[in-house]
């Protein structure tokens, strides 16, 4: 289904549009000893109340393994949320996106956080760098402030500085990648945390956009026996993981 504008977005905001809306699907959280490989179920949503900036709404969970079905991470973002039933929350986060400017790639710059490569053809029209900064804040107790850039369907930020309340587990520095890929959004995040001080993978996920989250097709575990009746899996999931950042 084609894509649509949402109504009354600020133009400022239209590099950013094809993020807007309510996704759904997969994906995969690890962190070396401390976070066990798992699958997740995940729902991020991106809305805006007619300012300049962009909100996302980001909900994590963990999955019943005893109901939850094997998962192909090939498969659209949808089509894996209906295998998974989520047990309880992980992590949640809300974080604002504000544009602050537009710079013409040079063709020159490399993939880094200074900002994308230039990867159309020579002598097409390029796409306008956007860049971002971001604030973010969840309960466990921690605050960002990311910068980055947005261009076209991808885009990429990392964190200038971390907050954290005095009880919160210690976070230095986090990475996030996002990018639209066969119409689901795909995206990642490292970081450095819990004493360690080089960035590795955390997180990873597939979404699938969700035009009406009312629909019974587009809940998690839709595909899925009613609890109670029998379900063979082998999902990998820890429900006695502790919740991270």
């Amino acid at each position: 289904m084609a894509f649509t504008l949402p109504d009354d977005l600020p133009p400022e905001l239209y590099p950013l549009a094809w993020l807007a809306g309510t996704w759904r699907g997969y994906g995969i959280l690890t962190y070396g000893e401390t976070v066990p490989e798992q699958a997740v179920y995940q729902e991020m949503t991106f809305d805006h109340d007619g300012g300049p900036y962009l909100r996302q709404t980001t909900t994590i969970w963990t999955v019943d393994a005893t109901r939850s079905k094997n998962l192909d991470f090939e498969m659209p973002g949808l089509q894996g949320a209906s295998l998974l039933a989520p047990a309880q929350i992980w992590s949640t986060e809300t974080t604002y996106w504000r544009p602050v400017g537009q710079e013409q790639p040079d063709g020159a710059d490399s993939a880094e956080t200074t900002g994308p490569a230039d990867t159309e053809s020579a002598g097409g029209p390029l796409t306008p760098i956007t860049r971002l900064e971001l604030v973010s804040a969840d309960p466990a107790g921690h605050v960002g402030v990311w910068e980055g850039w947005i261009q076209g369907p991808r885009a990429q930020v990392g964190t200038q500085a971390v907050g954290r309340a005095r009880t919160a587990v210690p976070v230095e520095e986090m990475t996030r990648m996002f990018g639209l890929v066969g119409g689901d959004l795909m995206w990642t995040q490292d970081m450095a945390a819990f004493g360690q001080s080089e960035v590795s993978t955390y997180a990873s996920g597939r979404l699938g956009r969700v035009d009406d989250v009312d629909d019974p097709a587009a809940q998690p575990g839709s595909a899925l026996e009613p609890a109670g009746e029998s379900s063979d899996s082998n999902t990998p999931a820890s429900d006695d993981a502790e919740p991270t950042a």
